[in-house]
C-alpha cells in the first residue's frame, strides 16, 4: 500500500540509522501512519550481558527511548517501540510480517563500491528476504524543510519503468506517494546501449533508436491507464542502465528527489534484487523506494 498506512524502521544507535529513522518519523507525519522502531540486539552481546547479571533489555530500551526522542525533535508521532534478540535482517523481516507494516525504512552504511560493504549485511539482508516495499536512506539525506516535521518540499517522484505489465506497479505507487508528498511524478525508462565493434556502431545506434521509439510509444500508453486524468511526464534514453537512472535523480539535485524502483516478488523467479538495482542504490544518493511488483498486471 502506497502511502504506506504503517512503517518500520530499525536502528542501530549508527548516524545512518538515525538519518532513516528521521526520514521515517517525517514520512509516517506525512501519511498520518503508524510508525514502528526496532532495535535488533545481538545474542551474543544479550548473553555475555545476562552472564555479568546486566539488565541489558532495560538499559537498550532507555538508548532507544533517548535515540528516538533525539531524531525525532519537534515531530508529534507517538513511535511504538521494540527490542528483540536475533539476527538482524531475519528479525526485521520477521517484525514487518508481524506488525503488517506496509514499508520498511533502512539506512545505508558506507560507500566503499561494493554491494555488501555498501549497504550492511542487514539492508542486504531485507533487500533480499523481504515482500514488503524498502525504502533506502543515504546517510546523506537531510529534510528539504527542518521547520517542518513532515516531508514538505521533497520532491519529484522519479519511476524508474519497464515496458511491462507488471511494472506499471510501481510506477502507480510512484504517483500516490507524490500525491501524499505534493509532488509530482516522472517516469524514466532507460535502453540499454549495445557494445559493439566500432565498425558496426551505425547499425547499433540505429536498433537504439528504434527501441527507444518503441518503448516511448508502448510506455506512453500504459502511463495513461496508470493516471488517466494526468500526464506522467516520459523520459526514455539509451546508456548503462544504472548510471542513467542515477543521473535522472541528479536533474533534480537542486530539489529533493525520490527514486522508485520496481522488483518482483520474492516468490517470482526475479524476486531478487539485481546488480542493476544495487548500482542504482549506489550511485543515485536519494532516497530510494525498491518497490515489490505482483505477478501480473496491477
Amino acid at each position: 500500500m502506497m502511502p504506506p498506512r504503517s512503517i518500520l524502521t530499525a536502528v542501530d544507535f549508527s548516524e545512518p540509522s538515525r538519518v532513516a529513522l528521521e526520514f521515517a518519523a517525517r514520512l509516517a507525519r506525512q501519511c498520518q501512519a503508524t510508525l514502528h522502531v526496532l532495535h535488533v540486539e545481538n545474542r551474543l552481546l544479550a548473553a555475555a550481558a545476562k552472564a555479568e547479571g546486566i539488565d541489558l533489555a532495560r538499559e537498550t530500551r532507555e538508548e532507544l527511548t533517548r535515540f528516538t526522542a533525539r531524531a525525532m525533535t519537534g515531530n508529534s508521532t507517538s513511535p511504538h517501540l521494540h527490542i528483540v534478540t536475533g539476527d538482524a535482517w531475519r528479525t526485521i523481516c520477521d517484525i514487518a510480517e508481524r506488525e503488517q507494516v506496509e514499508l520498511v525504512v533502512l539506512g545505508m552504511h558506507g560507500m566503499s563500491g561494493t554491494a555488501h560493504a555498501l549497504f550492511g549485511s542487514t539492508t542486504e539482508g531485507v533487500l533480499q528476504h523481504s515482500d514488503t516495499p524498502v525504502f533506502v536512506v543515504p546517510d546523506t539525506w537531510v529534510p528539504p524543510l527542518t521547520s517542518a516535521a513532515d516531508l514538505t518540499g521533497t520532491g519529484p517522484v522519479i519511476a524508474a519503468v519497464e515496458s511491462s505489465c507488471t511494472a506499471m506497479a510501481g510506477v502507480a505507487a510512484a504517483a500516490r506517494l507524490a500525491h501524499a508528498l505534493h509532488t509530482t511524478v516522472h517516469a524514466v525508462h532507460v535502453v540499454p546501449a549495445l557494445n559493439v565493434l566500432e565498425r558496426w556502431q551505425p547499425h547499433a545506434d540505429a536498433v537504439v533508436e528504434q527501441q527507444i521509439t518503441t518503448a516511448r510509444q508502448e510506455m506512453t500508453a500504459a502511463l495513461a491507464g496508470v493516471m488517466p486524468h494526468h500526464d506522467i511526464p516520459l523520459l526514455v534514453e539509451s546508456g548503462s542502465v544504472p548510471e542513467r537512472l542515477a543521473a535522472a535523480a541528479f536533474t533534480w539535485s537542486g530539489q529533493h528527489p525520490i527514486l522508485v524502483l520496481g522488483r518482483h516478488a520474492r516468490g517470482s523467479r526475479r524476486g531478487v534484487p539485481g546488480s542493476t538495482a544495487y548500482r542504482v542504490l549506489g550511485l543515485a544518493k536519494v532516497p530510494v523506494l525498491v518497490y515489490c511488483l505482483a505477478e501480473g498486471c496491477p
